[in-house]
């Protein structure tokens, strides 16, 4: 008959649990931080993506003739060089 006062041991089984617990909260946290600043790294980008442009529009910009504008040239041309 079995003695009932004799307790079994579960300590190993108790440890490995709270390992395996403490592994599974710091890989939550990790991956959870990484996000998080993976997150600003992705605003910052989207903020500042184009900041290179701005930095183009500056410059002057050619003005572009019309059809009708380059008849008139043409014709201008055209008196001067018989003048």
């Amino acid at each position: 008959m079995k003695n009932p006062f004799n307790k079994e041991d579960h300590s190993g089984l108790v440890i490995g649990a709270i390992v395996a617990g403490v592994l599974a909260a710091g890989t939550g946290i990790w991956f959870y931080l990484r996000g998080k600043s993976a997150a600003k790294g992705d605003a910052y980008r989207l903020e500042h993506t184009q900041d290179y442009l701005k930095k183009k529009q500056k410059k002057k910009k050619k003005h572009k003739t019309g059809l009708n504008e380059l008849e008139d040239i043409v014709q201008h041309q055209l008196e001067h060089d018989k003048a």
